[in-house]
């Protein structure tokens, strides 16, 4: 009986094993079809399309017209409004802080130097570095490299 299940358990990992190859191989050649489709794409844009540094976007070689991706406007318009939104929740937080301290003691423990640093500066600061890493990003690449929606 025990050599029985050894055989039988032999046969269901050989079993396993060969049914594992079978499908790395597969998912091998579907992902080198999918990158050779993907370059294929790309290579087609580049025919059609060049990017102008000028507008910052790729143009249609035939008529000169942008493109436009909807969805990276939609996003940069929700980043505003939450930036929007926490620089007046900071602005907010700091003058009733001087708010407090004023009423609390008669005068402004803090030295001016640091308020205007913390209400002027710091969120300067953050406003450039935020907008020199978006403005980077992804800028040059070509669109057809992007995968559609259905995944393929």
């Amino acid at each position: 009986m025990l050599y029985l299940m050894v055989v039988i358990a032999w046969l269901v990992a050989l079993s396993l094993a060969i049914y594992l190859a079978t499908t790395a191989i597969q998912r091998r050649l579907l992902g080198r079809r999918e990158r050779k489709l993907a370059q294929k794409r790309a290579r087609e844009f580049r025919k059609n399309h060049h990017f102008d540094s000028k507008l910052k976007r790729w143009v249609r070689n035939v008529d000169q017209v942008a493109l436009i991706d909807h969805s990276a406007e939609d996003h940069r318009i929700f980043i505003i409004v939450v930036g929007c939104l926490l620089f007046v929740l900071w602005e907010s937080y700091w003058v009733l802080e001087i708010r407090e301290q004023y009423v609390t003691r008669g005068r402004l423990e803090l030295p001016y130097v640091f308020l205007l640093f913390m209400l002027v500066g710091n969120p300067f600061a953050l406003y450039l570095f935020l907008r020199r890493q978006s403005s980077g990003q992804g800028r040059y690449r070509c669109p057809a490299f992007r995968q559609s929606p259905g995944g393929g």
